[in-house]
């Protein structure tokens, strides 16, 4: 009893050192190292046969490659992708003494062991009295250790060397053949390998992943394909569609381009024009399209320019793709003939609202104010003087809005403005529509200010303390004349809510404003005394103290 506890750590500590083997492995590199996968029961004689194939058959190459070494409690049809532990306890008694011959277990006693393909009760009592009488006979030895890949590794690397920790794991990385006891040579088994991932449990719980077997599937894994070179542009003839789609073909027929020949030009033209409109959404082929644009001829840009126009929406919908937008934006740039012109704005004409409101399709409407005024400033501006409030209130539209207001002229900027102008105390609230309130006030036309203004009239103590109308009260201050200011800041005393504004996050620079834009008048020596009712409570307050610094600053 004693002799057992004893010698109890030796074989758990031999144990755990075997069993951290198949744990470590990851990467593509295939293990050799002769881990038992599944516990297939199967005869010997079936299990060498399949060894020497050196190709598995199915689940059973697997499962069975592995020659029933140790105990297991899987079924034969259980998956050969869960890696069991090694126990050297269970080493069959004639395996045991053999390595203890090469310097294992040198204090150890064997356990019994019976091979699984042969019957329980004669298999351990012929072992029994075999290792009783000592007569164990060198060829019994042989025939069970050729079949037995964990004794044949251990006996093989480490017949003249004791086994530790390093040599053991490097070992498991080397790539050699194993050598039975009788000299024949053996191709090592390669198994699917188990890649070790991160998860709350610790690493044990790997998944496994079947690759397939052997150098074969390492070449299929790393397998790529490229896209054939040409030299000449003779050669791609009828492949430049799909050259267009990839980035190496695209860079090739831009050099083509670039080297300005017009037969080659014309070549790419004719086996492209059929795929424009699908190239200019192309994250590759739109650069392509660019390019084509800038050396083409104008009867090549004339039938470019059909091909996206003839079908209702096809052009609405190139501008609003990330990649459309750039092409259409170009063509735009490039046209020249007043027949282009009208086809675009023909095509763009139905679908202007969803296209200034688009965060790509905003960019080909300010192009066409760039590029293509006067030709498209009546229908441009109607729309847009129609759905003013519409666009003013949306991120995209407002700077559309801002950019028609700067093109726009006489009567069209007139109408534009008065339709802001009417619609004041909504736009000077809103995120965005503060944005065009405050870019007409800007324009310094009287009459829009004065406009503006009287919408606001009865408003500004509430739009003082707002985020956004804050800044368009600041800016009626300092655009106003004498007269409307003054107007402004009288509001402010008489509402009887002052000291709220001063206060107030918004509200206090709205003061400041006043302060700093009245010096000199009636209404600042109002202002003034106003704000001195209330300097106890804005001395304990931050805001407060900046109205505070406002009125001692002699600027």
């Amino acid at each position: 009893m004693d002799h057992k506890t004893r010698n109890e750590p030796e074989f758990d500590e031999f144990e755990k050192l075997l069993g951290e083997i198949p744990q470590v492995t990851s990467g593509n590199d295939y293990s050799p190292f002769p881990i038992r996968l599944s516990s297939n029961r199967s005869s010997p004689s079936s299990i060498f046969q399949e060894q020497n194939l050196h190709l598995p058959r199915g689940h059973s190459a697997l499962a069975e490659g592995n020659l029933n070494f140790g105990h297991s409690s899987h079924s034969p049809s259980s998956s050969p992708s869960v890696y069991d532990k090694f126990d050297s306890r269970l080493l069959d008694p004639q395996m045991f003494r053999k390595l203890q011959h090469v310097g294992y277990f040198p204090n150890a006693q064997p356990q019994h062991y019976m091979p699984s393909s042969q019957p329980h009760q004669h298999q351990a009592l012929d072992h029994h009295s075999h290792i009783q009488e000592g007569r164990v006979s060198l060829q019994e030895e042989e025939q069970y250790m050729s079949v037995n890949p964990h004794c044949l590794y251990l006996y093989n690397n480490n017949h003249n060397k004791p086994l530790t920790d390093s040599a053991l794991r490097q070992e498991h990385l080397a790539h050699e053949s194993l050598r039975c006891l009788d000299g024949v040579v053996r191709k090592r088994m390669y198994y699917p390998e188990k890649i070790l991932m991160r998860s709350p449990l610790g690493l044990n719980t790997a998944k496994p992943i079947n690759y397939g077997v052997g150098d074969l599937a390492m070449s299929l894994n790393n397998l790529t394909l490229q896209t054939p070179k040409y030299n000449t542009l003779a050669e791609a003839r009828g492949k430049i569609y799909h050259m267009a789609k990839d980035q190496y073909g695209c860079r090739f027929l831009q050099r083509k381009f670039a080297e300005g020949d017009g037969n080659d030009i014309k070549m790419i033209f004719d086996e492209i024009i059929d795929y424009i409109s699908e190239l200019m959404i192309d994250p590759f082929g739109n650069y392509l399209v660019q390019k084509l644009l800038e050396v083409c001829s104008q009867d090549q840009r004339m039938h470019l320019v059909h091909s996206i126009t003839r079908k209702p929406g096809v052009l609405i919908k190139i501008s609003c793709d990330m990649h459309g937008t750039r092409v259409v934006q170009k063509i735009v740039e490039t046209v020249k003939r007043q027949e282009e012109v009208s086809m675009i704005m023909s095509a763009l004409k139905h679908g202007i609202v969803t296209l200034i409101k688009s965060v790509n399709g905003n960019h080909v409407v300010q192009r066409c104010l760039q590029y293509l005024l006067p030709h498209c400033e009546k229908f441009l501006f109607e729309v847009v003087i129609t759905h003013c409030v519409e666009l003013a209130t949306d991120q995209h539209g407002c700077c559309v809005l801002q950019k028609c207001l700067g093109y726009s002229k006489g009567e069209q900027k007139y109408h534009l403005v008065s339709e802001i102008a009417s619609n004041a105390l909504l736009l000077s609230q809103h995120p965005f529509g503060n944005y065009v309130l405050q870019y007409v006030l800007e324009l310094q036309l009287q009459w829009a200010i004065n406009g503006i203004l009287e919408q606001l009239q009865g408003n500004y103590t509430e739009l003082s303390m707002q985020k956004c109308s804050s800044n368009v009260v600041e800016k009626c201050l300092r655009l106003a004349d004498d007269k409307h200011r003054a107007r402004i800041i009288r509001e402010l005393i008489n509402y009887g809510r002052l000291n709220q504004v001063m206060l107030d996050p918004y509200g206090n620079y709205v003061i400041q404003a006043a302060l700093k834009q009245s010096k000199g008048t009636t209404g600042y020596g109002l202002l003034v005394d106003a704000i001195k009712l209330h300097v106890s409570s804005l001395r304990t307050n931050p805001y407060g103290k900046k109205v505070l610094s406002a009125l001692c600053s002699k600027k």
